[in-house]
């Protein structure tokens, strides 16, 4: 499933630098342990936000707009289409859980001004350089 965001671009709230980020996720599965959650950010960076549980045995219950988190994406720009992907993982045997996603929501957190501005990439490809590049490239003309 997708979402695309502009971040509430020209608005107050604009956030433009990522700190963490929130899907929102309504989901049922026969046995919810072994759903697994993956989020993708416009930047491609790709969190796992729920790991397969063992001991969660859950049938009925499920997950109502319970928020995962993640601050993979810190420091990125945060506009664009974000990817959530749902799998069933049933550990070494073949998994017969089934599920359904009911919803799901974004939550940006973050800034509209740079929270790295007085610091120095040391390596090119590290997630500071990555993200500065980023911000660089989609910077308003």
């Amino acid at each position: 499933m997708k979402i695309d965001t502009n971040a509430c671009a020209g608005s107050t709230s604009e956030v433009r630098y990522l700190e963490h980020v929130q899907a929102v996720v309504s989901a049922n599965a026969t046995r919810r342990g072994d759903l697994e959650l993956f989020l993708t950010s416009p930047m491609g960076t790709r969190s796992m936000i729920l790991s397969r549980r063992a001991n969660d045995d859950d049938s009925r219950d499920g997950f109502t707009k319970w928020p995962f988190m993640t601050t993979h994406t810190w420091g990125e720009y945060p506009q664009g289409t974000w990817t959530l992907e749902a799998r069933f993982n049933g550990g070494t045997a073949p998994s017969s859980a089934t599920g359904w996603l009911r919803g799901w929501s974004l939550v940006l957190h973050g800034t509209r001004a740079p929270p790295y501005a007085q610091l120095q990439a040391q390596d090119p490809h590290s997630k500071l350089a990555v993200v500065k590049k980023a911000h660089e490239d989609n910077a308003p003309e």
